[in-house]
């Protein structure tokens, strides 16, 4: 029989982070231009009609298949018919944007695996789901067996890439837990190498062969991500995005996000969504 062998608490870094989750129709009017994300988007439509544009060419958002669209991806929104649109606004904390970037660098199609379809008749509720734990739990589980399928379906150097990467990371995987806890925080090379037992010199280097990054452009690139999500799903100020994020001040975190995201904080919020 097979089971999976133990695992050990800080290896398991993966997880889902949910935004939104919501089924609307969709027409001509669905023409956002340039978009850009922090953030998974896993779409869902019932007809065609619909396809997104970006450097690679026109995606075709296929009818009754499910699709992927990772984090860091340019895009633009086409759509030339109504059509019935089920959408899921996520983060899968734990798998570096480096390493998204070099395995997701497109967008993704997994056709329409059986067991993900089986909760759409809970997901396509007039209602939708709502905050209640058994709702986001259920949301949760859809999108956890389409990014499984998505794995799945890999083809074997990226399947490699991503084992490698989660063989690597365990030395480093206490600090990447902190980072992700302690955002707002000062995050200094000497407190993250002491979470892993490491001097401070063999720490940076192990960090950066691991991730590709060094630990510092690995946090600024996690604040700026957590700042595009509070200004898309939120209501805070400026100034207290910045703070939360553990940026110095308002003007430090427009520049820094400007240079990331392509536009300023408050464009990117009036833009945000799709």
């Amino acid at each position: 029989m097979a089971y999976l062998e133990p695992i050990d608490r800080l290896s398991d870094n993966l997880y889902v982070r949910l935004f939104e989750v919501a089924r609307r129709p969709i027409t001509e009017a669905w023409n956002a231009q340039e978009v850009r994300s922090s953030y998974w988007r896993l779409y869902l439509n019932a007809q065609d009609g619909a396809w997104l544009r970006w450097a690679g060419g026109d995606w075709l958002l296929t009818a009754g298949d499910v699709h992927f669209v990772p984090p860091w991806i340019t895009f633009s929104c086409c759509c030339r018919r109504p059509v019935e649109h089920f959408y899921v606004h996520f983060d899968l904390v734990g798998l570096p944007g480096s390493v998204v970037r070099e395995v997701f660098g497109a967008p993704q199609g997994i056709g329409a695996p059986p067991e993900v379809l089986a909760l759409l008749p809970w997901a396509l509720r007039d209602d939708g789901p709502s905050g209640e734990p058994a709702a986001l739990l259920r949301a949760k589980a859809l999108v956890h067996l389409a990014l499984a399928s998505l794995f799945e379906g890999l083809d074997p150097p990226r399947v490699a890439r991503c084992r490698q990467v989660a063989a690597a990371t365990r030395p480093v995987a206490a600090a990447l837990r902190y980072i992700e806890e302690h955002l707002c925080d000062r995050l200094p090379n000497a407190l993250l190498a002491q979470l892993c037992a490491l001097s401070e010199d063999h720490f940076v280097r192990r960090f950066r062969a691991c991730l590709g990054q060094t630990p510092t452009q690995y946090v600024l690139e996690r604040r700026v991500a957590n700042a595009a999500q509070r200004l898309a799903f939120g209501d805070e100020t400026l100034e207290r995005i910045a703070a939360g994020c553990g940026f110095a001040n308002r003007h430090y975190f427009t520049r820094v996000f400007t240079q990331r995201m392509g536009v300023p904080p408050a464009t990117y919020r009036r833009g945000a969504r799709v």
